[in-house]
């Protein structure tokens, strides 16, 4: 040990993990943005000699130029809103880290998988302020997907654990897979859709139901593999609309969006449900997507656009709430719960968290697979169209 060493104070250094966006809306970028995120075994899990012909012959020569048209919807000439978004929410919730702790013992940072700054530039910062006295004693990475599923966590993990592998210097570390029943993502999710549904009733609009729609999945992962995320989104769902002062559980949905593929995907599925509801004299829809807590593409343009228009033809009206994206109270609460991620005791980590008891599981549909390993569902609504 060098004369004049100042061992480092405790620190841990957050990092909020995103997935990323293309470089621009062209078929360029998204060739490359797209290669990357679709070679990820965690992403498509089949068999990767089958998988690697059908990306290279038939997914990147053709899909590129259809994403980037899509993408060209919601780039600004600069930049995505998933990259806005996330770098204007770390800064807020760096400034109230800095009123609640002023001491400095948690910083925070944010990194994407797949777009500048990426995790090893996080990485390389922390190595850099361990020289400077500077550096963490702790790494604490919040990927920012409120449901675990291995596609998005397990994805995040593996990208950590390559780091990981080319460095000397490891910190004592820590990983947080889900925040979905936090106090600080459920209440402000209520608060989005009572103050959207407050304001449309003010406007003189009622709406006769709400659609949550989450990202999809494969059931597959669900029943063969055991993947958490069905059941994540299902507490989601169901700690969302019981605290609705707006609107009662009955009139609400849980739909899956964004198929990939001809695999059957968990059901049921958005569109189809947005066009029975109207069918059926519900025209006045509100749509929600609590797997994402900054609007992407499946947000602002599946939903906010594509979504919108469908619902046009048919003979309805969709209003859209947007995610949590920098709200100022959103932020707050979200720094109260990394500096207690980081800082608190057992029993503060345990107050972070709605508790759900059996019987709120008594409505959640079972996903099952059918003898030649088709997935359905059992109990979910019998055409798409039904709400549940």
């Amino acid at each position: 040990m060098s004369a004049g060493y100042t061992p480092p104070k405790r620190k841990t250094k957050v990092v909020f993990v995103q997935l990323g966006s293309p470089e621009e809306p062209t078929p360029k970028a998204l060739r490359k943005y797209l290669r990357e995120f679709l070679s990820d075994p965690r992403v498509i899990d089949i068999n990767p000699w089958v998988w690697s012909i059908i990306l290279n012959c038939f997914v990147l020569p053709f899909r590129p130029k259809k994403s980037a048209q899509l993408y060209a919807r919601i780039w600004d000439g600069e930049s995505f809103p998933l990259i806005t978004n996330t770098a204007n929410f770390t800064d807020q919730v760096r400034s109230e880290l800095a009123r609640i702790d002023p001491d400095g013992r948690v910083e925070v940072n944010h990194a994407f998988l797949l777009s500048p700054p990426y995790v090893h530039d996080v990485y390389d910062s922390w190595e850099e302020d361990l020289k400077n006295g500077t550096g963490a004693t702790k790494l604490m990475v919040i990927p920012m997907f409120p449901q675990y599923s291995e596609s998005t966590i397990a994805s995040g993990i593996d990208a950590l654990a390559k780091e990981l592998g080319k460095r000397v210097k490891i910190p004592t570390f820590e990983v947080i897979t889900n925040f979905h029943r936090t106090h600080a993502f459920i209440d402000n999710s209520v608060r989005q859709v009572d103050d959207k549904l407050a304001a449309l009733k003010k406007d003189g609009v009622e709406i006769d139901r709400l659609v949550v729609s989450f990202h999809g999945m494969q059931k597959r992962r669900i029943v063969q593999k055991g993947d958490d995320y069905y059941r994540h989104c299902y507490e989601t769902f169901r700690l969302i609309v019981d605290r609705l002062e707006h609107l009662s559980p009955e009139q609400a949905v849980m739909t899956f969006q964004s198929r990939f593929g001809s695999e059957e995907w968990i059901t049921p599925y958005t569109e189809p449900v947005v066009e029975g509801l109207i069918e059926q004299g519900h025209t006045n829809l509100l749509v929600y997507s609590p797997s994402f807590v900054a609007d992407c593409l499946e947000t602002t343009d599946e939903l906010g656009h594509e979504l919108v228009n469908d619902a046009k033809e048919w003979g309805g009206t969709i209003h859209v709430v947007e995610c949590l994206n920098t709200d100022e109270q959103w932020c707050k609460d979200f720094a109260r719960y990394t500096y207690t991620q980081a800082e608190g005791s057992a029993q503060d980590k345990e107050d972070l968290e709605y508790q759900l008891s059996p019987s709120d599981y008594d409505q959640m549909p079972p996903l099952l697979m059918d003898d030649d390993g088709h997935a359905h569902a059992l109990g979910l609504i019998e055409d798409d169209a039904k709400p549940a």
